[in-house]
């Protein structure tokens, strides 16, 4: 009788051992497993989008912008390789930034840039932060266009002996304040054009101050067609002698 209950004190005691054991077990494989989990979920990747552009909300009825970075850097950081790597690409991105002018008036103001339309589970960091836009009242005219060639297009032995533009007069848009400085439009021939004899094609237009300054603004039409005539100097001759320019009166009418 003895020896029964004995064997059964036995039992229970290594049930209860067991059991302990097990438990312990259990717990440091669930713990375990737990810390895994935490370091996989935890797992982080970040990527830096360059040149992305600026959405800029604001009444363009009534006013014209300038003075502001026009384009941002953004870091992007996440879990989701796939997610990070769409948002990076350009052509699969859906995230925009933006600042919000809507309620601004004229003056110099700061924009606080945010971030719209990011993926769960992505975080955005853009640089920088803000930017500063100049706000002015919007106001167009009329403006004579001028042909501008430098000496150093010219090959040698080579001077213009004529410049006709397709525009004598285009529209240009500013502020008030910039469209008053604003002394005409020059067309310039592109950098790479060195001229070897006569020219035709198509130049930028761009609008500039009393000083030859450009200054922001939207030109109308914000191209145009220049046809250069030339003709061969003698060796001893030494060219135009400074940058060639021809005022409207040398264009036609469109």
């Amino acid at each position: 009788m003895k020896q029964s209950k004995r064997k059964r004190i036995l039992y229970i005691i290594s049930s209860l051992f067991f059991a302990v054991v097990l438990f312990v077990y259990a717990t440091s494989s669930s713990y375990q497993n737990s810390i895994s989990v935490r370091q996989t979920t935890s797992e982080t990747y970040t990527n830096t989008v360059s040149n992305v552009p600026i959405d800029i909300k604001y009444d363009s009825d009534n006013y014209f912008i300038s003075g502001f970075t026009s384009e941002v850097s953004v870091a992007l950081t996440g879990s989701n390789r796939v997610s990070l790597a769409s948002e990076t690409q350009e052509s699969t991105r859906k995230f925009k930034v933006v600042a919000d002018l809507s309620k601004a008036t004229e003056g110099t103001v700061e924009a606080q840039l945010k971030v719209e339309n990011l993926p769960s589970g992505l975080t955005a960091t853009v640089t920088p932060q803000k930017i500063s836009v100049k706000i002015g009242k919007k106001a167009s005219k009329k403006v004579e266009v001028r042909s501008l060639i430098a000496d150093s297009q010219l090959a040698e032995n080579i001077s213009v002996s004529g410049v006709t533009l397709e525009d004598k007069e285009v529209t240009v848009t500013s502020d008030q304040d910039t469209l008053s400085r604003i002394d005409y439009v020059v067309a310039i021939l592109p950098a790479n054009v060195t001229l070897t004899g006569s020219y035709s094609g198509t130049v930028p237009l761009q609008a500039v101050d009393a000083s030859g300054n450009i200054l922001p603004s939207v030109v109308t039409p914000f191209e145009t067609t220049m046809k250069v005539t030339t003709k061969t100097t003698s060796s001893g001759s030494s060219g135009s002698g400074s940058s060639s320019e021809a005022n409207s009166s040398s264009s036609k009418d469109k």
